[in-house]
């Protein structure tokens, strides 16, 4: 059994060249998931009302999001409102800055008006004038 030495350096070579390869065969190929952010708010359990422009000078401090002209979507705390912009407060997520929307960008604005009543989930609409007294 007296093999050279070149022939035992290839099948020591040869075994760990195997013995990777054998490795890389078992990991997993699937990514890894990311971890869940517990700053994202649960927009299904949030209820928005679609509100006109002028009425945002009343909103002041409220949470809207807004739709522009170049279908991008922004929300945010409202902090400043005049006839020509509106100014808002972003959220961690978006880097917590001051963003100035000219009035002429906005398409529509949605006001949040916080999670549903969990009593109350099949009124959606307001029933006024409706008694719920029956005729004779």
């Amino acid at each position: 059994m007296n093999q050279s030495p070149a022939v035992i350096r290839f099948l020591a070579i040869f075994c760990l060249a195997l013995a990777s390869g054998s490795l890389w065969a078992v990991t997993p190929a699937t990514p890894d998931k990311p971890a869940k952010s517990k700053s994202k708010v649960d927009l299904s359990q949030t209820h928005f009302r679609e509100i006109p422009y002028a009425e945002l000078e009343n909103r002041i401090d409220s949470k809207i999001v807004v739709h522009t002209i170049n279908n991008t979507v922004r929300s945010g705390t409202l902090t400043r409102f005049t006839n020509a912009t509106i100014q808002l407060k972003l959220g961690p997520e978006a880097g917590s800055i001051e963003l100035s929307i000219p009035n002429t960008a906005v398409r529509k604005i949605m006001l949040e008006l916080g999670p549903a009543d969990p009593l109350f989930v099949d009124e959606t609409t307001d029933k006024k004038g409706e008694s719920g007294a029956k005729k004779n």
